[in-house]
């Protein structure tokens, strides 16, 4: 699995030109990071067995759950509180799970439809449509099995996501460790300066790819980078 660069700042103030709105800046992103680096270790000792489906890292901890269940839910009846919901943390774990059932899952709809070999690579859009590669020559059945099978779309898209948030935030980790050895406010501003297209609301995230072997094994990676696994 590969990761690579990816834009964390629409989770943060943009950099002002005033040496406060820095320093205001510096905090927000620094404690930001703190917060999801604490979210990403929550019980990561922790011995604790999922009674449902695969523990994964969630807002609420770690939780067990049944993956396919959780991308495409059944209906219910009544109103659903959202805030109940777990929502998933682009962590190392849980893109490991993802990309593990995702890759049985797609092995399983190619053989289901008898379409002989996987794409080399397939792409989501920013606007999460799937792009597979023009010389691919079993798109239009892949297409139809995987509009018949949403589920499958779905956790390959969730998977992207969160590998492409994963690599922002590993990207903010050298700010991070330089700003832990400040001794003081120039050096402070000196590593702001370094950084500051982390605080780039307008910078573009990491394109993932997720490539596929003949025998459908699925490696996840940024565009032009190498594969981490």
């Amino acid at each position: 699995m590969e990761i690579g660069h990816n834009s964390i700042s629409n989770q943060y103030m943009p950099m002002g030109d005033a040496s406060s709105s820095k320093q205001s800046n510096t905090a927000s992103f620094s404690d930001a990071m703190h917060a999801v680096q604490n979210q990403m270790t929550v019980e990561a000792e922790s011995n604790t067995k999922p009674t449902n489906g695969v523990l994964l890292d969630t807002n609420q901890g770690k939780v067990g759950l049944d993956i396919e269940e959780y991308l495409t839910p059944s209906p219910q009846a009544g109103p659903i509180d959202l805030m109940s919901v777990p929502l998933l943390l682009p962590t190392e774990h849980n893109i490991n799970a993802l990309s593990q059932y995702s890759e049985n899952a797609f092995r399983d709809l190619l053989s289901q439809y008898n379409i002989p070999s996987p794409p080399a690579n397939i792409e989501f859009d920013a606007e999460g449509k799937l792009i597979l590669p023009a010389e691919y020559p079993h798109a239009a059945e892949l297409r139809q099995a995987l509009n018949e099978n949403p589920g499958v779309e779905k956790a390959l898209s969730t998977l992207s996501a969160l590998a492409s948030h994963y690599a922002g935030i590993m990207e903010g980790a050298a700010f991070r460790d330089e700003m832990a050895t400040a001794r003081n406010r120039a050096d402070e501003e000196r590593i702001v300066q370094k950084y500051a297209y982390l605080f780039d609301d307008n910078r573009p995230g990491a394109q993932i790819v997720l490539s596929f072997l003949n025998d459908g094994s699925l490696l996840v990676g940024k565009k032009g980078g190498e594969a981490l696994s």
